[in-house]
């Protein structure tokens, strides 16, 4: 906006300007309409300082329009909802609205809001509030894209920032879904998801919330914005440091049991569920999640690990004792009846315990599938209702919807992600190959089979007693260890394949120098060849000085740069990558702990449901709604929360251990003053000896002066970190009142 003639008020002049800067009405003002004038240029005051001063700064578009092409579309082109108005009005209405569609149309980051031509329509008569045939208002186009003081333009002038179009979206849903930060915060004070769910919750938003089908809120946050889920997380875990009690709303982190009259499918799932499958490290030590752990572990989840624990021992010693009870019969009948009946009851007990367990993953996994399934089917019909309310003018909306039915539909089974259950199937199929050898050794009486079958039991024994470890890391001792040789498995699989890239090209190379040689006999043969080159990246000991008898050459050339390459730089290779590992690992031991044992929970939730039936399912309903507990505030929960604190503690410390020993030197017996008999003698002294006293009480006397400076000072850095402390205790009282408030409201 210009002014012409400031100093000739019968000349008063307004250009305006298009989205495209082009002068499109001049018009002059007669001296009859100057009040008019005034009038309105005392409306727009606010914004011809402070706004229109920097009109292409403040109303050019707030984002980027390449993040739009293709996307929303706009206000409707076609007839707007102004039906039974005056003709007036409607023009007015649509002028309105036409500037929008012109600039959506245009669609540069150079096109500019007129202020002014919008408010000559609103002074003549349009409507704020006006809205297209899809009931979408200048506010829904505003929000998307433009500057805030457009917005606060609109609401000075009435509009209704929560009206909804024909499809209930409203402005403030517009700028929520695309993360305009400023406009959400804006239209929130006024009455990115996950800068907007963010912002929602410091505004007081509830977390503990669920939809129709009981589906919690906090999930949705854990699976797409794990920050937000931390600090949606802290409005269950409420501390009253007066009554030094906290509470745990673990009610609200465990959904309700859905009634056997809904869809199958619509049993939602727990968000503990969803931080164990996503290996949420940062989510699975939150107080609130760690309390319900917790009291699941006590409840029901202990008793099942060791009742799951002390059948995989049986089922482990049964296979042992019949493996090396075969080994100890070399020659005859494998079994000598009745004799030994005692063999043939291990072998029993042993098949009983394997088909138990078989019986236990196919059960789970037929659950796994069975779930998943009645999930998809709900979850597609769910989005497929979204997909018939979506808006017309947001394809983008319509294009998210079919994406996310594609990536359900090509959804997985969590039953397969656990390498465990790999594990599992391969113990099962060995024990499976091993039985059938043996029970045709048994009646065959092969000593071809009896070989295969003892190999296949040694083999056999090892995988077993690794299984082991899958239910022993429920227990939070061995959970970091058996997290790390996963991990280490990993290391050990990309080194092998960089040895291999060594290992084979130097095979064939001694191979052709030295294989088939009786005077080389470590390499008469490949596969005493192939274990030979093994020994020397070991550094073992090796035939080197018959290489050189034989080529003396290649000897030291193969030699050497085999020795270099696998036993130095390919050892000591995989020695950094074990330990980086093993850093990594033992970083978060606690972490990874508590994910195992949680694992380990859902899993005894799944496959043993008898065991959850003798307890109450309604537990955490009941009894942690909410879990209160003593509170000490003198405990350091989070040692990072807790930095500062402790370090202001042990800066206080410090000064009074200097403050101590000040006062120890001041009153030692060194430096204390002579008793009256010392008196009568010293003024009886030689003149030299007098001297010698002054000297020494003029130093003391200094030195008491000194040491009292330093302890005023010292009295002084105590006084202000003992005012640094009590400010730092009082914002942390009134920040977690605050909390408990809200979280109360």
């Amino acid at each position: 906006m210009k002014r012409f003639g400031a100093d000739e008020p019968e000349n008063l002049e307004l250009q305006l300007t298009d989205g495209a800067r082009q002068s499109v009405v001049v018009s002059p003002v007669s001296v009859a309409s100057v009040k008019d004038v005034g009038r309105s240029v005392a409306l727009l005051a606010s914004y011809a300082r402070g706004r229109w001063k920097h009109a292409a700064r403040k109303t050019v578009r707030k984002k980027p329009t390449e993040e739009y092409i293709g996307k929303y579309k706009g206000l409707a082109t076609d007839e707007d909802a102004v039906d039974g108005q005056r003709n007036g009005k409607m023009e007015m209405n649509k002028r309105l609205l036409d500037h929008f569609r012109v600039l959506a149309a245009s669609n540069k980051d150079s096109d500019e809001v007129d202020l002014q031509l919008l408010n000559e329509a609103l002074t003549h008569g349009a409507d704020p509030n006006t809205a297209d045939k899809y009931g979408q208002t200048a506010l829904h186009e505003i929000s998307r894209t433009w500057n805030v003081d457009v917005m606060r333009f609109f609401l000075e002038r009435g509009a209704d920032f929560q009206r909804a179009d024909a499809f209930g979206v409203t402005p403030l849903h517009v700028a929520a879904a695309l993360d305009y930060e400023e406009m959400l915060q804006f239209l929130l004070e006024r009455g990115d998801r996950s800068e907007t769910a963010r912002l929602l919750l410091e505004f007081g938003a509830d977390a503990g919330v669920q939809d129709s089908d009981g589906h919690l809120c906090i999930t949705a946050m854990i699976t797409k914005m794990t920050p937000v889920a931390d600090l949606a997380m802290n409005q269950f875990h409420v501390k009253d440091r007066m009554a030094r009690q906290q509470f745990y709303y673990l009610h609200l982190m465990e959904p309700q049991t859905a009634d056997k009259t809904s869809p199958k499918g619509s049993d939602p799932s727990s968000p503990l569920e969803f931080i164990v499958n996503l290996g949420k490290l940062d989510l699975i030590m939150h107080p609130v999640v760690l309390k319900l752990i917790t009291v699941k572990w006590n409840l029901y989840g202990r008793m099942g690990a060791w009742i799951l624990l002390l059948l995989n021992f049986l089922f482990i010693v049964s296979w042992t004792t019949v493996a090396i009870s075969v080994s100890v019969r070399p020659d005859g009948d494998r079994y000598d009846l009745p004799g030994d009946w005692w063999r043939v009851l291990l072998v029993v007990l042993a098949l009983v315990l394997t088909v138990t367990e078989v019986y236990r993953e196919v059960m789970e996994i037929v659950r796994s599938r069975r779930k998943l399934k009645h999930w998809q089917r709900w979850t597609v019909q769910k989005i497929n209702e979204d997909l018939s309310c979506s808006h017309p003018m947001w394809p983008e909306e319509r294009n998210y919807l079919e994406g996310q039915i594609k990536y359900i539909r090509n959804m997985k089974g969590t039953y397969a992600q656990d390498l465990w259950n790999i594990f599992d199937w391969l113990v099962y199929l060995l024990l499976l190959a091993v039985l059938g050898i043996h029970l045709a050794d048994i009646f065959l009486v092969s000593d071809l089979l009896r070989l295969n079958s003892l190999r296949l039991f040694a083999v056999s024994i090892i995988f077993l007693w690794l299984r082991l470890m899958k239910h022993v890391r429920a227990f939070r001792a061995m959970g970091p260890f058996i997290v790390m040789l996963g991990k280490i498995a990993g290391d050990v699989l990309r080194f092998l394949f960089l040895y291999i890239e060594i290992y084979v090209p130097f095979a064939c190379a001694f191979w052709i120098i030295f294989g088939g040689l009786e005077d080389v006999p470590s390499m008469e043969t490949v596969p005493r060849l192939l274990y030979s080159l093994y020994r020397i990246t070991l550094v073992d000991d090796y035939e080197f000085d018959e290489m050189l008898e034989v080529d003396t050459v290649m000897a030291y050339l193969l030699c050497g740069t085999f020795l270099a390459l696998s036993a130095i730089l390919c050892v000591n290779l995989l020695i950094a990558l074990l330990s980086d590992t093993f850093q990594r690992v033992y970083d978060n031991a606690l972490a990874n702990a508590v994910m195992q044992q949680a694992a380990i929970i859902l899993q005894i939730e799944e496959s043993m449901p008898c065991l959850r039936r003798c307890y109450d399912k309604e537990h955490i309903h009941r009894n942690c709604a909410p879990l209160g507990e003593f509170y000490d505030d003198d405990v350091t929960i989070n040692p990072e929360k807790h930095a500062e604190m402790k370090k202001l503690t042990e800066q206080i410390k410090d000064t009074l251990d200097r403050h101590l020993d000040i006062q120890r030197e001041m009153i030692s017996p060194q430096f204390a003053f002579a008793g009256p008999r010392d008196v009568t003698r010293k003024r009886n002294a030689s003149h030299p000896e007098k001297e010698a006293h002054l000297k020494t009480l003029s130093r003391l006397e200094k030195d008491q002066q000194k040491y009292s400076q330093d302890l005023s000072e010292l009295k002084a850095e105590v006084k202000e970190l003992h005012s640094l402390l009590l400010k730092l205790t009082s914002v942390t009282d009134d920040h977690d009142d605050d909390k408990k408030l809200s979280v109360r409201a």
